[in-house]
């Protein structure tokens, strides 16, 4: 980080205590001394240490160095204020809440010149600084603080020791992504170097003749391989269903509609990508949803021709006999085959000659796919495997990890209550009730049974195929009795073993 025009942003933890103010201060004059600025993002903790110190060093400092807030300016801001007045420089946000401070860190960590944080404990709104410092290939460090806290687990790089004056830290060197290996298309398609004919004779020779067909079929343009196909359709590559349903991660039946709802739009390959990512966030049920409305509003907003409407419809003639009662018109009906356009050859991706590259929705880490696994992929860095609720983002994954490792039973139920004030999607919380109830049922199967409810499972188990409808019987009434000598827990393991038992005389 050596000195140049631009700021360097100091941030850190904002529970970040006083005793580390002095770092902080001898971290900013080291950067002031060498012409930096200094930015912040102007909350609590090391960003107002950050700040005082920016101010202590007078009006020159302020001049080239700025605060970036998530919202507007704080009219009760002092220190703010003071830097306004001294020449400082405030880009304020806009909105409220984890999503404006996210994107306050993210703007703060690309327009900087590099990044220094100061951690204490988890610090997860610093570390994303810095991790976004990273991402843009501008210089990061850490402090270690204290608190507990460690250096951050990125991919694709080491931290190394580092000093910034008298304060000790850690700086982030990436290392170079490896060459990726060649996909089985690069082995069919990329033909040796040599004289051109002998080389693709050769080359020809060695595939076998599945590979054969493939390179008599496929062309090679830049990286991709093309095949042709027969267009039976009008509709773009892009909305076609398989590719729809691995964009989106959904079925047959949700592709197909997302591509109706897109046609209907007349949706380009941007738009498409947009509603992607709104996917991942959201759920693909929301997406359609959104879309059908937007779709009804947009067709009430359509301005119809101030005349009569028979006037422009089309007569059926001699189909009339093909409109059902739902009032579909069958294809015969508009158009017979003699006038049907003529189908044409089309070009579909096969692949590309480098295999695909995914990202860990979790530390966002991007590595290589394993084309012949048949596994979902799994993160090098992280170890988090590409699942729907990985995708959820960090608040859902933590609410289902709590579900999964929850101890009790009683701190299971508390856990349930407080489920239903968050406010989780339809697929978010279908999901979090099923691992709520897999972590239920694998709790009960552990409780071990008291003398009273031992005694009464014996009789279950011991019960003929004749009397266990009567012992059924018996139990409900000594169930409701509400004697307490039994929990609701026992009862439950005893019904689903007396199901069990009843099952076979059903059958």
């Amino acid at each position: 980080m050596a000195g140049a025009q631009g700021f360097v942003a100091v941030v850190g933890a904002r529970v970040l205590p006083e005793t580390a103010a002095p770092q902080v201060a001898d971290t900013v004059r080291f950067f002031l001394s060498r012409g930096w600025g200094i930015g912040s993002g102007g909350a609590r903790g090391a960003d107002h240490y950050a700040l005082t110190a920016v101010l202590a060093a007078g009006p020159s400092a302020c001049a080239r160095s700025a605060v970036f807030l998530p919202g507007a300016l704080p009219r009760q801001s002092e220190a703010l204020h003071a830097f306004v007045a001294h020449g400082g420089r405030v880009v304020p946000g806009a909105g409220a809440g984890r999503r404006a401070l996210l994107a306050r860190s993210r703007r703060l960590a690309r327009a900087s010149a590099g990044v220094v944080a100061f951690l204490w404990g988890p610090s997860r709104g610093s570390v994303f600084t810095v991790r976004e410092a990273a991402r843009a290939g501008k210089p990061a460090a850490v402090v270690l603080a204290g608190g507990g806290a460690v250096l951050p687990a990125f991919a694709g790089g080491r931290w190394a020791p580092c000093r910034f004056g008298a304060v000790e830290g850690f700086r982030w060197h990436p290392e170079p992504l490896e060459r990726a290996r060649p996909s089985w298309l690069a082995r069919v398609f990329q033909v040796p170097e040599g004289e051109p004919i002998h080389a693709q004779l050769e080359h020809i020779a060695s595939l076998s003749g599945g590979e054969r067909l493939w390179f008599e079929r496929g062309v090679l343009a830049g990286d991709t391989v093309l095949v042709p196909h027969e267009a039976l359709s009008d509709t773009p590559a892009f909305l076609a269903t398989r590719r729809l349903m691995r964009r989106f991660r959904c079925e047959v039946r949700d592709a197909a509609g997302l591509a109706e709802l897109f046609l209907a739009l007349d949706a380009g390959a941007d738009v498409v990508t947009h509603y992607e990512d709104e996917a991942r966030r959201v759920g693909v049920a929301r997406i359609i949803e959104d879309l059908v409305n937007l779709i009804a509003s947009l067709a009430l907003a359509e301005q119809a021709p101030e005349t009569d409407a028979l006037e422009h419809a089309e007569a059926l003639g001699d189909g009339v006999e093909w409109v059902d009662e739902a009032g579909r018109v069958a294809q015969a009906a508009v158009q017979s085959p003699v006038e049907a356009a003529q189908s044409t050859v089309q070009w579909h991706a096969l692949g590309t000659l480098h295999p695909e590259r995914v990202t860990c929705p979790v530390c966002r880490a991007v590595s290589e796919a394993d084309e012949d696994s048949g596994e979902l992929p799994t993160c090098p860095g992280c170890g988090a495997r590409d699942t729907w609720e990985a995708r959820q983002g960090g608040r859902f994954r933590g609410i289902v990890g709590a579900m999964n490792a929850c101890p009790s039973l009683e701190e299971l139920a508390a856990l349930g209550k407080r489920l239903y004030a968050l406010q989780l999607t339809h697929d978010q919380a279908g999901v979090a009730w099923s691992h709520y109830q897999l972590r239920r049922a694998a709790l009960e199967h552990a409780v071990t049974l008291r003398q009273p409810a031992r005694a009464l499972l014996a009789q279950v188990e011991r019960a003929t195929p004749r009397s266990l409808g009567q012992l059924g019987g018996r139990l409900y009434r000594l169930q409701h009795a509400s004697t307490g000598s039994v929990s609701t827990t026992e009862w439950r393991r005893i019904w689903s073993v007396y199901q069990a038992r009843r099952a076979p005389a059903r059958a």
